[in-house]
């Protein structure tokens, strides 16, 4: 691993280790990445094996209790070699930057960052590293676990034996969290309920199935057929869970099986309540973000002033989630005096189809449709739009959205009350 900083006065900078050494292994572990690293560097005593030019050192420590004071170069992601008939980034716009066109597939960003992997190229030595390091939970994309069906909706040439794998993790007490995204026509009805009674096998090691509707957009030229998930079918998947996670609770104690809000929200039926959520270990997959979001808005509206200043809010959302915010949100905003509340339901022109969540808003879509109605002073936008740089998917920033609109744009952290304060007389 290349040393990219040593902190002063670290026990690094006393032992004389530099940016641009090396760190190539400790107490005898090659250290290949972050994860070697914070797993062996937990030992009492430590044996430093650096390179510099070509010329090795060893360095001996014992009994380190803080931190070493070295930051590595940023870890390359593994790249994914699957087909899958559904896979988003195959659906992008041209013109988007490169970074989302990459397709990731890497165990180590799963138990990082929660990112799913399908396990098609993980080899017999990754898994044995995953066990080894206890990477644990993994995130594991599964779809189907008919082996002819698997190949065909991830464009595989052969088995890649994924319950083989995962059966070798459950063996060693690696905890999973799984998914399936619905593809209507592929691998829904009989084939859905092979799926999870399989993985329910594999209980408790396997704590949760997610079932998350595929997303279509209008770039699919060349791609499978595929159509988007009806409010019928909706209605029906509704209808599946709740009988088969009575049957889970019953034999496990736990619901296991866990549908997308989306599918609430397409069939017309409410969101559950939060102890059907579990923990919300699904969340970042859609799972419970609706009853998140609810329960929040509850809490902090005990807390909303009876009047501010005059503040015209202009809050951004998908179409999707406008119901959801007509009905159980502006309500409450709309009692504050002095607070006019206007919703602004953005339909997603840049990437089409069926695309309508609020994560994947665009900043030319909202200044496009923003600009031919009346909107406030203050506009809101949806937490989940911008990534960590502050960038929407067509590169737009927040500075630029508020160049064209003439107004403050700012984000809503997922509530309301930190943008009311400010308001406050």
């Amino acid at each position: 691993m290349k040393i990219i900083k040593v902190s002063p006065k670290s026990i690094a900078a006393e032992l004389g280790i530099r940016p641009g050494d090396h760190l190539v292994k400790i107490n005898g572990h090659p250290i290949r990445d972050h994860l070697d690293y914070q797993f062996f560097v937990q030992e009492d005593q430590l044996e430093l094996e650096i390179e510099r030019q070509g010329e090795m050192t060893i360095y001996e420590l014992e009994f380190i209790d803080e931190d070493l004071g070295m930051d590595f170069a940023e870890m390359k992601c593994l790249s994914c070699g699957n087909h899958c008939v559904f896979c988003f980034v195959d659906q992008n716009p041209p013109n988007v930057r490169p970074t989302l066109f990459f397709k990731d597939e890497d165990y180590r960003m799963s138990f990082i960052y929660g990112n799913y992997v399908t396990l098609t190229n993980t080899s017999a030595k990754q898994l044995q590293r995953i066990t080894d390091l206890r990477l644990s939970p993994l995130f594991i994309s599964v779809h189907a676990v008919d082996p002819q069906l698997r190949k065909r909706m991830l464009g595989l040439r052969r088995d890649d034996r994924l319950l083989e794998k995962i059966s070798f993790l459950a063996t060693n007490n690696i905890e999973m969290h799984t998914q399936i995204v619905l593809c209507p026509a592929w691998n829904d009805g009989e084939e859905l309920d092979r799926t999870v009674q399989t993985l329910a096998k594999f209980f408790p090691q396997i704590k949760t199935v997610a079932v998350v509707p595929v997303g279509l957009t209008k770039h699919r030229q060349g791609l499978a057929a595929l159509r988007p998930v009806s409010s019928e079918l909706a209605k029906q998947l509704v209808t599946w869970e709740k009988e088969v996670s009575r049957q889970f609770l019953q034999q496990f104690d736990s619901a296991f099986v866990y549908i997308a809000d989306e599918f609430y929200l397409l069939a017309g039926e409410n969101i559950p309540p939060a102890e059907r959520y579990e923990g919300f270990a699904q969340v970042e997959n859609g799972v419970g973000m609706v009853r998140q979001l609810l329960d929040a808005f509850e809490e902090e509206k005990a807390l909303f002033p009876q009047e501010i200043q005059p503040t015209h809010f202009s809050l951004i959302t998908g179409e999707m989630a406008a119901p959801i915010l007509e009905n159980a949100i502006l309500p409450s905003l709309q009692r504050i005096k002095g607070l006019q509340v206007t919703l602004h339901p953005i339909k997603n022109i840049f990437f089409g189809g069926g695309v309508s969540v609020s994560g994947l808003l665009v900043g030319a879509d909202i200044a496009d449709q923003l600009s031919k109605q009346p909107y406030g002073d203050v506009v809101v936008l949806p937490p989940n739009c911008l990534n960590n740089d502050g960038l929407f998917l067509d590169d737009w920033t927040v500075q630029k959205l508020e160049s064209c609109l003439k107004r403050s744009v700012v984000l809503s952290h997922g509530g309301f009350l930190e943008l009311i304060e400010l308001k406050s007389l």
